[in-house]
């Protein structure tokens, strides 16, 4: 029987019913497809705008990110001091850590007057020329920012953050710290997303995560820049396109951010598939799936765009649930990536800042340990040969002026006793007598013997005095006398005392023995009085004793602290100190003195020797033009280590 006969024998009804059920399954059929593709097409839409939003957020974290890095690198003591000498070797030496450890591609220290002090890149920067003149003039005039550097020809541009550098008064220059935007920077941004993306200039690609963009000239791709989203081709591949500015318009950098429409298309010809086979039995189940589809998807979106707006906020904690495998799904996974790499991130420039920090400052007390150790092994050194070399000839001219005496008294008497039994010598003996003025002789001959004996027990006092100082005849820890060491301190610091004309008060108490290490004791002493004797004579250079009418002076003042402690008072009336000066004259390398006097090593050696060494306490109270209080305090006895 044929398709013809058996529509005759239909029923009128259902004769009807076909072309009206025709006409609306087909109707219905392009229009659910319309419907769906429309709302396909609209999701990826907005799933890219999200995905722009958060790739701009990452752009901008990573400036925030570099600004907290730069901040922090200038707020080093050695940065800033670095920059106010123009110290362009130690400024790089000290940088090289920091570009390691925080893996920043790009570094600049521009001094305050616009000079360029150190200048880091990594391998793939070597040859690129920024030529943002903004940055440059920001910088030089202490603005904390930051922003986008462009660059010469397709080389890649840089995010920086720009900060100044201070010292303790004022601005002494800035730094700027900086990411390449290259491949590697926005397939790290990208992620796993399916998403691609490109920084173009002039219509060409600098950077991207295909490698097919790179030889792409976007004017013939025939997109328009006034468009927010638009579809392209390129390579026979279609993509929805989202251009976005970086930085300011005159850097003319766009992002474009591009998702590949192939998966699309095959869902376009899938659901024309099912939607053919099944349109009567799924009319209502697509309607509904497809209106559930639609809430679940936009709760997705709104669930997304939260997050994006609290991870924006600094709410690293926050994460996506991964319930779908679905483009939101794998925006999800990519969006709590993200987000535990950023967590990642600062955890670890968390650490690397406090194992940074723990290590300068072991590098600070090594290098204290050792200036202290060679200083204490060259003073023992000379002191051996400063005693070797003159207690010889002492000895010898000492015990031979007793000798040298009796044997003038002889001769003098025989010359007496000649005198006396020939009282009438010849004139020639009467002539040399009044040549030689004998009697004249004999009475400065005593004296003479007198000063000889006081100059050799003077170099005796002297050597004694240097090895009582280096305690190099006795072991290192040991009973001592606090009152000899400060003695033979002053006498190593003699020619200095006279030199300044400044007067000693010593106001000793009776103390006992103490258990101490007593050469390190007495290099502590040595770094005190020395600072003492500096302050004084910086004040006399400023003729301030005379409008005073005081006179020069120190005070070493010693006492019991009950039944355990010694205390040692040493006072100045020197050029004084402010309390931000004193609050660091302990800190290794801190010093108040001109380049090339001093290392600022001393005050910290005697901190490490009486506070580590000897368990004790340094204190120093001070006021400017009043002089300085530097009190000692020493436990009698010492715990066994």
């Amino acid at each position: 029987m044929s398709i013809r006969a058996t529509y005759r024998k239909l029923p009128v009804a259902v004769k009807l019913l076909l072309p009206l059920l025709s006409t609306f399954l087909t109707i219905w059929t392009v229009g659910t497809f319309i419907f769906l593709k429309a709302h396909l097409e609209k999701d990826l839409k907005e799933k890219l705008e999200g995905f722009s939003s958060l790739i701009l957020q990452n752009f901008k974290q990573e400036e925030q990110q570099l600004c907290s890095e730069a901040r922090w690198i200038a707020d080093k003591k050695d940065i800033s001091q670095a920059v106010e000498g123009k110290n362009k070797l130690l400024l790089i030496k000290t940088l090289l850590p920091f570009q390691s450890s925080l893996k920043l591609d790009y570094i600049k220290v521009i001094a305050k007057d616009g000079t360029v002090l150190a200048e880091l890149r990594k391998q793939s920067l070597r040859e690129v020329k920024l030529e943002d003149e903004k940055v440059t003039r920001a910088v030089k005039i202490g603005i904390e920012q930051s922003d986008i550097i462009n660059s010469q020809g397709i080389s890649p541009p840089l995010i920086v953050g720009y900060i100044s550098i201070k010292s303790d008064t004022e601005i002494v220059g800035s730094i700027i710290t900086g990411t390449a935007i290259d491949d590697e920077f926005l397939q790290k941004n990208r992620g796993k997303i399916d998403f691609h993306l490109a920084v173009i200039k002039d219509n060409h690609t600098i950077a991207s995560t295909v490698k097919i963009f790179h030889n792409l000239n976007w004017e013939k791709t025939l997109f328009k820049p006034q468009n927010n989203q638009q579809t392209i081709n390129i390579n026979n591949q279609k993509y929805i396109l989202q251009i976005e500015k970086l930085g300011a318009e005159d850097k003319k950098l766009s992002l474009a951010l591009l998702n590949p429409t192939l998966h699309l298309e095959q869902a376009e010809k899938n659901l024309l598939l099912s939607i053919g086979s099944f349109c009567l039995s799924s009319l209502i189940i697509v309607l509904f799936i497809g209106f559930w589809l639609i809430n679940m998807l936009t709760h997705q979106i709104k669930s997304l765009t939260k997050a994006t707006q609290q991870l924006a906020e600094g709410d690293l904690s926050i994460r996506i649930p991964e319930d779908n495998k679905d483009e939101v799904g794998i925006l999800a996974h990519g969006f709590n990536f993200m987000a535990e790499q950023l967590t990642e991130r600062d955890h670890k420039i968390h650490l690397q800042m406090q194992e940074l920090e723990t290590t300068l400052l072991q590098l600070q007390m090594t290098q204290a340990q050792l200036i202290q150790s060679e200083k204490m092994s060259s003073l023992g050194q000379m002191v051996a040969g400063v005693a070797h070399e003159i207690n010889n000839p002492t000895s010898f001219i000492n015990g031979n002026i007793s000798y040298a005496i009796e044997y003038t008294q002889s001769l003098l008497h025989l010359i007496s006793l000649y005198q006396e039994n020939y009282p009438t010598p010849p004139k020639v003996i009467n002539d040399e007598l009044r040549h030689i003025e004998l009697d004249f002789l004999k009475e400065d001959l005593d004296k003479i013997f007198q000063s000889m004996q006081t100059g050799c027990q003077r170099i005796t006092d002297i050597v004694l005095s240097l090895r009582n100082f280096s305690r190099l005849d006795e072991a290192d820890y040991k009973k001592a006398d606090i009152h000899e060491g400060i003695d033979s301190t002053l006498m190593i610091l003699n020619n200095r005392l006279n030199t300044g004309a400044i007067k000693i008060i010593h106001e000793y108490a009776t103390l006992p023995a103490i258990e101490c290490y007593p050469g390190q004791l007495n290099q502590a002493f040595l770094n005190i009085l020395t600072n003492a004797i500096d302050a004084i004579e910086d004040k006399s250079q400023q003729d301030t004793f005379k409008s005073n009418s005081q006179s020069p002076q120190i005070c070493i003042n010693t006492k019991v602290i009950g039944d355990d402690w010694v205390a040692i008072q040493i006072t100045d009336n020197g050029v004084g100190m402010l309390n931000e000066i004193r609050s660091k004259i302990f800190d290794p390398f801190f010093t108040t003195k001109p380049v090339g006097k001093g290392t600022g090593m001393g005050l910290a050696i005697a901190y490490q020797i009486i506070v580590d060494k000897h368990r004790g306490v340094l204190e120093c109270s001070s006021e400017l033009g009043l002089g300085t209080s530097m009190i000692v305090k020493i436990p009698i006895h010492q715990m066994k280590k």
